[in-house]
């Protein structure tokens, strides 16, 4: 049996389960029959990946599933978040033969938006409110057209064309769309819901994939023809999943985004499904063994949980319970944990000496071409230091890619649109605190995407997933009700 049946097969028997468990959350949320046109898109593509004998082909059979999904969902935009992860996110470079041999880069999320984001924005762009720009669009604006502007120091215009044509499907569809289609908190409940059914599968094919120390979407790579710099990645001699995140870093951002949209979900309710849910998603968490997510979903629950003390206490209670029992099981599980944590575990150590042996050359670098950037910044010297065993210069810092290939004047923007976001978010919790949409949940998720960023690029999934949630931020913020201060209270016959 050839590789890809095999790893088909795997695939749908560890993922099924999760869709049952995933529908067990869902239905207060989203209708069965909703749940099912969800689960079947899902379950197609990612049976057509696996199939499809190039990227060329998968992207044929795509059409005809986001026709069936936009035809049968009542709100199609949420499959660009569902489907998001069901194939690999691989880049293949897309041109016209004969005119423009290379026009733009498309992946699966690339091609999602293109078939189901689209017409969504075509549809929002007839209402005049949502062309009404704000403060915190034309900064984006701003980033788009500069990075785009700058793109042309390469070659010229099929660069400007090029990085454009990535800025928009990448950034500002799926920003526009759910910063003008979110409405209500029905909407804000159905986009998280949307972020758990799209990664809890991937989830518990994680702990597959470390368990059985086989990356089973690396098949569809090899059947595509796509090159992969490393295959596989270990720390301390355990198989680090990556699915079809393809990055392990980009998979543990997927399940840290997803695990805190499983919080922050309002269903009304808290069952056993929902726990069971919690522990499959920390579970695939885990399994990224990605050190950086980790820490950004810890400091998710530490701005969550601290707003709320007596809240929390149940789930505080709960992991320790869960502590307690991995101890006295298996003593040794644990302290292999401990070794993988950051600052106190002592497994690739060389990881932390090199991002911060990068963050110092990098800012050397930097004070060469301090507003604009440089495109051949990856050839100075302080930086040809850093090539590692694999021939490259892995740049894991988000906030250092944008410096250095751009400038500090796109990283200024970059930074003042998402602070302001959160900051607003942050100020409407106080002001017109909710039970309905946990505003500051949502700047919680939020600054655990900034903190998790400057530990990786922005590579595979990362993107999409951060300029969602902002388009979801945004939303909140559009709609944020108008407080009316009550009025003066006059004594009859009184002048004033």
């Amino acid at each position: 049996m050839p590789d890809y049946l095999r790893a088909l097969i795997y695939t749908l028997i560890v993922t099924l389960p999760a869709l049952f468990v995933a529908r067990r959350v869902a239905v207060p949320t989203i209708d069965a029959r909703e749940f099912r046109v969800w689960s079947v898109c899902w379950v197609a593509t990612m049976v057509a990946a696996f199939l499809a004998p190039s990227f060329m082909v998968f992207s044929l059979l795509l059409v005809p599933i986001c026709i069936y999904g936009n035809i049968s969902a009542k709100q199609p935009l949420y499959l660009f978040v569902v489907l998001m992860f069901a194939a690999p996110c691989c880049s293949v470079l897309f041109g016209i033969p004969g005119l423009m041999h290379s026009i733009v880069y498309l992946d699966p999320p690339r091609l999602l938006v293109i078939l189901v984001l689209l017409p969504v924005a075509l549809s929002l762009l007839g209402d005049r409110d949502n062309r009404r720009l704000s403060l915190m669009d034309l900064l984006l604006v701003g980033y788009v057209v500069l990075t785009a502007l700058l793109a042309t120091r390469l070659v010229g215009m099929n660069d400007l064309l090029r990085q454009l044509a990535s800025n928009v499907l990448t950034m500002v569809i799926p920003y526009f769309v759910f910063s003008r289609a979110i409405r209500s908190k029905e909407d804000v409940n159905r986009l998280l819901l949307a972020f758990v059914v799209a990664s809890m599968p991937l989830a518990t094919l994680g702990v597959f994939e470390v368990l059985k120390g086989w990356r089973v979407y690396v098949t569809i790579l090899d059947r595509w023809e796509i090159p992969m710099l490393t295959a596989y990645l270990f720390r301390d001699g355990m198989l680090r999943a990556s699915t079809s995140a393809i990055e392990s870093i980009a998979f543990g951002f997927l399940c840290m985004t997803g695990t805190a949209c499983l919080f922050l979900l309002n269903t009304g309710r808290s069952d056993i499904w929902r726990k069971a849910a919690i522990g499959i998603m920390l579970c695939g968490l885990l399994s990224s063994l990605s050190r950086g997510p980790w820490l950004g979903f810890a400091l998710f629950l530490a701005i969550l949980f601290g707003a709320n003390l007596k809240a929390s206490f149940k789930y505080v209670a709960l992991g320790a319970a869960a502590v307690v029992v991995v101890l006295l099981s298996s003593p040794s599980l644990m302290g292999r944990f401990v070794n993988l944590l950051p600052f106190v575990g002592s497994a690739d150590k060389g990881s932390e000496s090199y991002r911060s042996e990068l963050f110092e050359r990098s800012l050397m670098v930097i004070q060469r071409n301090p507003l604009f950037g440089s495109v051949n910044f990856m050839k100075a010297h302080e930086l040809q230091a850093m090539i590692q065993g694999q021939g490259i210069i892995d740049i894991v810092n988000t906030y250092l890619q944008i410096s250095l290939e751009f400038g500090l004047i796109a990283l200024a923007l970059f930074v003042a649109f998402f602070g302001l976001v959160t900051a607003k978010l942050a100020i409407m919790s106080l002001r017109t605190p909710t039970l309905e949409i946990n505003h500051l949940g949502v700047a919680a998720l939020l600054l655990a995407i900034l903190f998790t960023i400057a530990t990786t690029s922005s590579v595979t999934v990362i993107p999409y997933i951060y300029w969602t949630v902002a388009g979801l931020a945004v939303a909140l913020i559009r709609k944020a009700p108008v407080v009316v201060p009550p009025p003066r209270m006059r004594v009859v016959g009184a002048r004033f």
